[in-house]
């Protein structure tokens, strides 16, 4: 009895010195810290010479490496926004440590004027998809732009939100770098048509002027020729005023170039000068226009000549594509913008026709109003006619500077 009681007792292990005790202690406090941390997805445990894997609840190697590669920051906050994890390219955003980031409030790792903006999202994101653009608040002290991709998370019996964010920085970045050529684009388009204005109005007077007069003393030569030629000189008589007929024609053709370079009437004001372009179209179109001037508002030169060219850029297209036969224009001021309005009862056409993306034209007149901040909108339809409306800002009293004194 005895013999079996001792045959079934524990064999003896032998002591272990403080330094293997040190070592094996070490080794677990390794081991659970890598099982903690989702370093490992199972231990193996050797037992009487078995070896038996045992499966960690909860630990994914293959989602784990995926979520630390990406190139996205994600975390997993909790209903009261804490960070309950973060992969490193978060912690990146932030400029911080993993394991400073991991515990803290996402408010206080947000630039605080978006804390609105982000309390705004989360409590969205606690019940559906959501997306929204905020600024991180990195360590570095300037703000980082993310977009974020916002879901609901439930974690047992917790909810929570799974966040990714991508950095906007370099798209932020090219679309400065845009707005920047597009500007210098626009400061450029601006003293081009400046210069062609001008060279416009150089032209003009020089065509009037010099060509105008050169004319008109040829013609008088040509009536003292006349005038001394006896009567019995027919022939000679014909030809002369055959010559003074075509010197007329030139005179006409030369006044109709010089007005089309640049109206003198402009410098009365755009209102005078629609008056006249108007009474020029119907002329030449046949279509009855109807004329509203509802201000004589006096605008700088350049925002006159702009919104002339716009109008006559319109009036062309009316009398080229439209079809109509009535047209109405109306020059009003609505606050501080100077707005000019023409509408016609012509076939209209299809806003989504691609091919008016590609029409120089109305490229044209949306340029001119964007220089002067303005704008050119159009609205038409298949049968409805079109109405074009081009706008731009007027100068504040202090820019226009103090009004003439009146007699």
């Amino acid at each position: 009895m005895a013999d079996r009681k001792k045959n079934r007792s524990p064999q003896k292990q032998p002591a272990l010195s403080r330094r293997e005790l040190v070592t094996r202690l070490s080794e677990a406090e390794e081991n659970l810290r890598a099982i903690r941390s989702g370093e490992v997805d199972a231990i193996v445990v050797n037992r009487q010479g078995e070896e038996k894997v045992f499966t960690l609840r909860g630990a994914d190697h293959t989602y784990r490496v995926f979520v630390e590669r990406m190139n996205e920051g994600a975390a997993v906050l909790s209903s009261d926004h804490t960070v309950l994890h973060c992969n490193g390219r978060f912690a990146r955003f932030l400029g911080a440590r993993l394991q400073s980031v991991i515990g803290s409030s996402m408010l206080d790792l947000v630039w605080p004027d978006d804390h609105p903006k982000l309390d705004a999202l989360l409590r969205r994101a606690a019940r559906r998809n959501c997306r929204g653009e905020i600024r991180l608040q990195s360590r570095t002290g300037a703000p980082l732009s993310v977009h974020l991709s916002l879901n609901p998370l439930r974690l047992d019996s917790t909810r929570a939100v799974c966040l990714i964010a991508s950095d906007l920085s370099e798209t932020k970045r090219a679309e400065q770098e845009l707005r920047a050529s597009s500007e210098q684009l626009r400061n450029l388009t601006a003293h081009l048509q400046s210069v062609r204005e001008e060279e416009r109005a150089r032209i003009s007077r020089e065509v009037h002027d010099e060509l105008g007069q050169s004319l008109t003393a040829v013609k008088m030569d040509l009536a003292w020729l006349a005038g001394r030629l006896p009567q019995r000189d027919g022939p000679m008589l014909k030809r002369i005023r055959s010559t003074q007929q075509l010197a007329d024609s030139i005179i006409r053709s030369i006044r109709r170039i010089s007005t089309e370079l640049r109206p003198a009437v402009l410098d009365l004001g755009l209102a005078a000068a629609v008056e006249w372009q108007v009474q020029e179209f119907e002329a030449r179109s046949g279509i009855r226009c109807k004329v509203r001037l509802l201000t004589r508002q006096v605008v700088a030169s350049n925002a006159s000549t702009a919104m002339f060219r716009i109008f006559q850029e319109t009036l062309t297209n009316v009398a080229r594509h439209a079809k109509a036969t009535r047209a109405e224009v109306v020059l009003q001021k609505q606050r501080d913008r100077l707005v000019l309005l023409i509408h016609d009862n012509g076939r209209g056409f299809d806003q989504a026709d691609p091919s008016l993306s590609k029409s120089l034209g109305l490229l044209g007149m949306r340029e001119r109003a964007a220089i002067l901040g303005g704008r050119v909108s159009i609205s038409s339809a298949p049968g409805k006619g079109t109405t074009v409306t081009a706008s731009i800002p007027l100068p504040s009293p202090e820019e226009s500077g103090p009004m003439p004194a009146t007699t």
